[in-house]
């Protein structure tokens, strides 16, 4: 039996390319849809204040429409593919969503003393055996978790794990860690697919043809169906 098992394992990393001992994550890669980070957990462990937020929240008044860069982790929540570059020191993402990018170093053990909130926050990573962890910290609170308008505060604290099971998948943890509007931390789980030979990234302009802006579709308003119900 264990002989059967170590053998599995052996096919399985048999097509995983490594980099300095490493899995190479470098590529490009399908991020699924996940417009609800809630979708198969249920009630999320809101606490008063998170749930008072997220009542008022109008899904047609998106941050994302103005332009505003998405946050983490809903930047990989979109349905967007992205390219990862992956060298010794660092981890770069390069995102067609909104023409942006992460630079994640693996040589750096902390984060800065006084970090500057900003959208996609201060990423560091680091390998836990064969699992790329990434640690990310000083936030705005001008974006949301997802397109259903799950709210975070400037204290959110979001930890990744990108671990590849075979040379074109990628299992993907998420944990959001937020104690103003969660009483507990929660995660959601996916797969990242590699993108198939032959296709790439696309141009993306926010800018251009934006109908929702242009033509006053995103305004305030009274609160919409909560989008778990639709």
């Amino acid at each position: 039996m264990r002989t059967g098992l170590i053998a599995l394992v052996v096919v399985a990393l048999a097509g995983i390319a490594f980099a300095q001992g490493k899995p190479d994550l470098s590529g490009s890669w399908n991020l699924p849809y996940t417009p609800n980070m809630a979708k198969g957990i249920g009630e999320l462990p809101f606490t008063a204040a998170g749930k008072a937020l997220y009542d008022k929240i109008n899904t047609a008044y998106d941050p994302t429409g103005f332009c505003l860069f998405p946050g983490v982790p809903r930047i990989n929540n979109s349905p967007f593919p992205m390219r990862v570059v992956q060298t010794p020191s660092s981890v770069v993402f390069l995102y067609e969503y909104m023409t942006t990018f992460r630079s994640v170093p693996l040589d750096v053990r902390e984060h800065s003393k006084h970090i500057d909130p900003t959208f996609m926050g201060e990423s560091i990573g680091s390998w836990d055996g064969d699992t790329l962890m990434i640690d990310t910290v000083g936030f705005n609170d001008r974006t949301w978790l997802d397109t259903a308008g799950h709210p975070h505060s400037d204290v959110l604290h979001v930890t990744e794990r990108y671990q590849m099971t075979d040379a074109n998948h990628i299992a993907y943890d998420v944990t959001v860690d937020d104690a103003k509007m969660y009483t507990r931390p929660w995660s959601n789980h996916r797969v990242l697919e590699r993108l198939k030979p032959g296709d790439r990234l696309m141009e993306y302009s926010c800018d251009e043809n934006n109908l929702d802006r242009d033509q006053g579709h995103l305004r305030p308003g009274p609160t919409v169906v909560p989008f778990n119900n639709r």
